[in-house]
């Protein structure tokens, strides 16, 4: 529930109204088919992984087992986590929107800030009390989903009773109004849709029997997450037309408002605060515990590794709570232009994540194959071994290049130079610093 609920979030709710005024119905179809099945790749290599060495820094502590030099490891590491933050701020924001339709008279960063203080509580408590709120946080988003095609479907009836035609993913402009290529460009928001699945592989470190718990749900949360997605997005792009314009905050309120359901409507918007929330609710435990991972392999400040006595990371979730502060921009920057940049800065480094995951579950399947490591530590054996990772990673860097071409894609290029620069300029000083207190 943690996987499903860390990747059904704002990016499906909010943000399938980018790609499908963009690529238009049958492209943004492809497009999640396309990100999907590299998903459930990534899950594989992951889940391999992660029955082998259950961590719950997961794949950057990978990168530190099957990358020679550290500095794979440390940028990765502060890469990902900089991106779960950046996206906790996204979702902060997101939420901070939908409350601000309800409670008018309080600005939108002061219910980004009420809201970061309540999610920061629920992780101070224990790992269990995360866990909780995502089961259910999770379970309303599914039901939703599966309402909302229930929804899509009677509208698709009633439309066909009235005209005797089957509406198709055909535009005015053609089957992809923008060119097939298109597709590409829009992939960032695509792939942050799904990015949080990952997660799976840091709750792996906190599970009582990862070996046995994994390999059951692996392969099943990543379909169903597919089914989920797709399912839904083709009803969507069936109903809603393309390029239609509206005031309401998803393409799925307006789905119910044209229904006539109003009621259902509102609850939508309750849906999306939900699924905002608990985006955010999963940033927070991804990111504290990749800086403790990282703390612990000592590419991060040693005091990043203390827990409490019920094993929270205390100072790393008051350290985020304080960086993701940055939703409070707001209050300068309209809020829906705060959230499409900072989904835009996140997407890319899951890209590279998923990489990072591909290519080291490479790595250990060679050494296996090579005698470096027992056959016995395979308890989840990832599929079509080479071609599945190599795949994965020829795709996703496919995809990190596709969006450098688009709209603001310069800017996005700027960006990830300047930010893996200043990373490396921060590793080199932090280990001058740690090899100086190792020899005082």
């Amino acid at each position: 529930m943690i996987s499903l609920g860390g990747s059904i979030g704002t990016g499906l709710f909010i943000g399938i109204a980018a790609p499908l005024s963009t690529v238009g119905p049958l492209g943004t179809i492809i497009a999640y088919l396309l990100a999907g099945s590299i998903m459930l790749s990534t899950m594989l290599c992951l889940g391999e992984l992660s029955c082998a060495f259950p961590h719950a820094g997961s794949f950057q502590h990978y990168a530190l087992m099957f990358i020679p030099h550290p500095i794979w490891s440390y940028t990765i590491g502060w890469l990902y986590w900089l991106s779960w933050v950046l996206s906790m701020a996204a979702d902060l924001t997101a939420a901070s929107m939908i409350a601000h339709q309800v409670f008018s008279s309080i600005p939108i960063y002061i219910l980004s800030l009420i809201i970061l203080t309540v999610i920061t509580c629920v992780h101070l408590t224990s790992v269990r009390a995360f866990g909780e709120s995502e089961y259910w946080f999770s379970t309303i988003k599914v039901l939703a989903i599966i309402a909302f095609i229930a929804v899509g479907i009677y509208l698709l009836y009633q439309q066909y009773n009235q005209t005797h035609e089957l509406p198709t993913f055909k535009t005015d402009q053609g089957w992809f109004p923008n060119g097939f290529l298109s597709i590409f460009v829009c992939m960032t928001i695509v792939t942050y849709s799904f990015q949080g699945v990952e997660l799976i592989g840091s709750a792996a470190g906190e599970a009582q029997s990862p070996q046995t718990v994994l390999p059951k749900i692996i392969t099943g949360v990543a379909f169903r997450i597919i089914l989920f997605y797709v399912l839904a997005i083709a009803v969507l792009a069936l109903v809603y037309p393309y390029g239609t314009t509206h005031d309401e905050i998803s393409p799925f309120v307006w789905v119910f408002n044209k229904a006539g359901i109003n009621f259902a409507s509102y609850a939508m918007l309750f849906v999306i605060f939900c699924a905002a929330i608990s985006a955010a609710n999963s940033a927070v435990y991804a990111s504290s515990r990749m800086l403790w991972s990282m703390a612990q392999d000592n590419l991060a400040p040693k005091s990043f590794s203390k827990v409490n006595k019920r094993g929270v990371p205390t100072k790393g979730i008051l350290f985020i709570a304080i960086i993701a502060l940055v939703s409070l921009f707001s209050k300068y920057i309209a809020a829906e232009k705060l959230y499409l940049y900072l989904v835009a800065s996140t997407g890319q480094v899951g890209c590279f994540a998923w990489i990072i995951i591909a290519w080291c579950q490479y790595q250990f399947r060679k050494g296996v194959n090579q005698g470096k490591y027992s056959k016995d530590m395979i308890k989840f054996k990832s599929p079509l071994f080479p071609w599945l990772a190599m795949i994965s990673i020829t795709v996703n860097i496919i995809i990190i290049v596709g969006v450098w071409f688009g709209e603001s894609g310069h800017f996005i290029l700027l960006s990830e130079v300047l930010l893996i620069f200043v990373i490396l300029v921060s590793y080199y000083f932090f280990k001058k610093r740690h090899l100086t207190n190792k020899l005082n």
